[in-house]
């Protein structure tokens, strides 16, 4: 028994995240039958490990690449592979070619055979798999092993398909020198004796950590009970960073107190814990095989993250279908009985965290290439950071001594040459050569990774009230520009991928004269013009001429139909001179062609409904193909202007702020405000790989979302609900299919998530963060590729590098201002 308690201590006495038990060298192969290679090696050099995770009583068992001298792990496409440790993981031992390793079975066909290297011994290869069964264990019966009977364990054994771990299992006998050889291979622990002391604390019974929960409910919501479930309520501690057991028995209740109106309440025998209106900022995690809800709660204080582990997987079910129900039904005001089969099926699917997505393409299969290239630039992005370090030393001695007091002023107020911006023929006409000193001084404030140009576009005249709000990012002659108030800054992009200012357009008027801040923003006609848009007059459209730096025509669309959005019409027109665009009202998709007279609207490539859809957003796929997005949170796919749409996803009820699509069409990502919905649109079974833009779903296939989103956890150390900026695709029109990251941001966060790892792990939450001191109101790639991101603050505008990213911690997710929550 002390040797179980001592091997308890070092293997489950860890944090969440913590790799406390591993075998520090071998190779992972994946086996697919059926396959052209029906065995692959995934990992030459890697370690397996057994992983704590936040909910209790769940481990994982991952393989984890080992990286090579220089590599940068936060920037790695495809570093680990997890697995939930449970009874059907069927861990056993198995010989490769005379050498010993592990089997397993993944949740699909694969299953994977991780071959240890031969300097690790058979003792610690028994403890590992003794380790994995006790996990498997406390996952079945919710209880720590050490609580298991023989009977208990033998369960877990005769499930395996091997015998081998059987018998292995009932020979292994532990002491204390197994154990130190069992955990050899992690520091800091592997030198260190095992201490009396220790020991008897570890046997000893844990006192639960102390922590503020929040103050119970005043009264609990009364009505209708439309669903009950029973269940372990758990709430996460952020100090510790672990999901702490506040109630061993729980009912969460949905509570209908009107019509289409839901409150969860959450009680024990002893105490309340919430009662909350079921709303979108609860930004709900359900997870099938914890069999748990995972959800944040909001008071004036601060945020908490609740999670509740049910008792089975029955009263799971009936918590996942029932609060389901009641946000569709809240957010749609609705019946629930008015969707399809089909469509409560998809909107179920969203709402679940282990979403499986079909795969991904060919194209992507390999990525050596891809990580050779990124390696190389990883290199040349740390010897121009160097050497940007280097310059930024000598510069800051001289500036030390100026004031940058109103520095925002001084350069808006400023008086430029002209307000026009550069176009082809201006750029031929000048020198190749620039200043040096002129691009050292435009340097001084660039940060490690990033460069910012203060300042933005421009304060008001007078009130200097205006603020940064939207961001257009050009093509062809390396420039940005940003709306602030009635004036528009411009910025160029250097080659180092930095971002200076460059100039502005101090007003910004109609042709009569009339000065309007711009509600809508787009390059058009090869960046050489502007399309701007005031929200005070809906029917009309502004063209502003680049190389003038003023509005030099006026569109009115159509006396009777407000434009609520634009889009080019297909994905990189920007760059062609095509002068029509995409238009949306509230119930109309169709093209404007701005050389008509009159009624712009061009008549055989419209599409209306009777009804109002509340159209809110469009995006074009490269073939013209349209994807647009609705207040109800539907989403239509249109294969071209004038007809109805092929394909219609139903709603999940949250307005859709914002939509983009890849170039072919393949992936769809819409925001809502509390998540992203990535949408696979390729047909499933088609032979000729057509999409829902092509070709209709079938009523019983509808695709199988899968939400990005934060995980409520990490919105604890937010400290504020999620409010996420209109997500967008990296851009990349010389090459096919190349689309690898989306980039968004939520308050002071800019968020990214790569596309490959979300549909290879079907992980959602697998995202990259960076904070900032000012709240984000706008963020997109630079043209053509993804390895920098434009930033828009309310007072500036700043150039980050994507590897400047990484994974959220605690300490990159604690707002950094006196305001913060925590």
């Amino acid at each position: 028994m002390y040797a179980l308690r001592s091997l308890s201590k070092l293997v489950w006495g860890a944090n969440e995240g913590a790799e406390t038990f591993k075998l520090a060298s071998g190779v992972l192969y994946e086996e697919r039958p059926g396959a052209k290679v029906a065995r692959k090696c995934i990992y030459k050099d890697s370690e397996l490990c057994i992983r704590k995770t936040s909910t209790p009583y769940q481990y994982q068992l991952v393989a984890i690449r080992a990286l090579e001298e220089g590599e940068d792990l936060s920037d790695s496409l495809d570093d680990e592979r997890s697995f939930l440790i449970g009874i059907e993981l069927k861990f056993t031992p198995t010989t490769f070619e005379g050498a010993h390793g592990f089997r397993w079975n993944d949740v699909g066909e694969s299953t994977y055979e991780f071959i240890v290297d031969e300097s690790v011994t058979k003792s610690v290869r028994e403890a590992f798999a003794m380790a994995v069964a006790r996990c498997a264990w406390e996952r079945k019966h919710r209880r720590e092993y050490t609580e298991a009977d023989a009977g208990e364990v033998k369960e877990i054994m005769d499930r395996a398909e091997d015998e081998e771990l059987e018998r292995l299992l009932d020979s292994v006998k532990l002491d204390d020198a197994d154990i130190e050889a069992a955990v050899g291979p992690m520091s800091p622990v592997k030198s260190r004796p095992v201490d009396p002391e220790v020991a008897a604390a570890a046997a000893a019974p844990i006192a639960p950590p102390t922590f503020d929960l929040p103050t119970e409910p005043a009264e609990m919501a009364d009505g209708e009970i439309t669903v009950s479930a029973l269940g372990e309520l758990y709430m996460f501690d952020a100090p510790s960073g672990e999901f702490v057991q506040v109630a061993k028995e729980v009912a969460l209740t949905v509570v209908e107190v009107g019509k289409y109106e839901y409150y969860m309440n959450v009680a024990s025998n002893d105490r309340s814990f919430t009662s909350q209106v079921i709303e979108p900022e609860m930004n709900a995690v359900f997870n099938h095989d914890h069999g748990s809800l995972i959800w944040n709660y909001f008071d004036q204080n601060r945020a908490y993250s609740f999670s509740m582990v049910t008792v089975d997987a029955k009263h799971y079910e009936a918590l996942h279908q029932g609060m389901t129900r009641a946000a569709y039904e809240t957010l749609n005001q609705e019946s629930w009985n008015k969707a399809t089969v089909a469509s409560q099926d998809y909107i179920l699917d969203a709402y679940e965290e282990d979403v499986d997505m079909l795969p991904e393409p060919e194209m992507w299969a390999s990525d050596e290439e891809d990580e050779e290239y990124e390696e190389e630039e990883e290199v040349e992005e740390e010897d121009d950071e160097e050497e940007d370090e280097e310059e930024d030393e000598e510069s800051d001695k001289d500036e030390d001594e100026e004031s940058d007091e109103d520095e925002i002023d001084k350069i808006f107020n400023r008086a430029p040459g002209s307000q026009g911006v550069k176009t082809s023929r201006e750029v031929e006409t000048e020198s190749e050569s620039e200043s040096e000193s002129e691009s050292e001084s435009e340097s001084e404030d660039e940060s490690e990774g990033e460069s910012g140009a203060e300042s933005g576009a421009g304060a008001d005249t007078g009130s200097g009230a205006a603020k940064n709000s939207k961001l257009a990012v050009g093509y062809k002659h390396g420039r940005s520009f940003v709306v602030r108030g009635s004036r528009i800054g411009v910025f160029r992009h250097t080659d180092g991928d930095e971002i200076v200012f460059d100039t502005s357009i101090n007003h910004v008027d109609d042709t009569r004269g009339r000065e309007f801040t711009p509600s809508t923003m787009m390059l058009h006609e090869q960046d050489s013009a502007l399309v701007l848009q005031d929200a005070q007059r809906p029917n009309e459209l502004f063209k502003m001429d680049l190389e003038y730096g003023k509005v030099v025509e006026e569109w009115r669309v159509h006396e009777d139909v407000p434009t609520v959005a634009v889009a080019p019409t297909t994905k990189y027109a920007q760059m062609t001179g095509d002068r029509t665009l995409v238009g949306l009202s509230h119930n109309m998709l169709y093209r404007i062609d701005p050389r008509l007279r009159d009624n712009m609207i061009v008549q055989d490539q419209q599409q209306a409904y009777v009804t109002k859809s509340h159209f809110t957003t469009a995006a074009a796929t490269e073939s013209g193909a349209v994807a647009v997005g609705s207040a109800k949170g539907e989403i239509r796919l249109f294969d071209r202007l004038g007809v109805r749409a092929k394909t219609v996803l139903p709603a999940l009820g949250e307005p859709i702020l914002g939509i983009d699509v890849t170039s072919d069409g393949r992936y769809v990502v819409a925001t809502c405000k509390t998540y992203l919905l990535l949408v696979d649109t390729k047909l499933p079974d088609d032979a000729n790989g057509r999409t829902g833009f092509m070709k209709a779903f079938p009523q019983a296939q509808k695709p199988a979302p899968k939400r990005l989103q934060l995980k409520p956890e990490h919105v604890v150390y937010m400290g504020a609900p999620i409010s996420f900026t209109p997500a967008k695709f990296n851009q990349a029109p010389d090459a096919q299919g190349s689309e690898k990251t989306i980039v968004t941001s939520t308050g002071p966060f800019v968020v990214t998530w790569n596309l490959r790892r979300v549909l290879g792990t079907g992980r959602g939450d697998a995202y990259h963060i960076k904070q900032y001191q000012d709240t984000v109101v706008a963020d997109n790639f630079r043209f053509g590729q993804d390895r920098s991101i434009v930033v828009t603050l309310p007072n500036d505008v700043l150039s980050v590098k994507r590897s400047q990213l990484a994974k959220p911690t605690r300490e990159s997710l604690m707002i950094r201002s006196s305001g913060s929550l925590l």
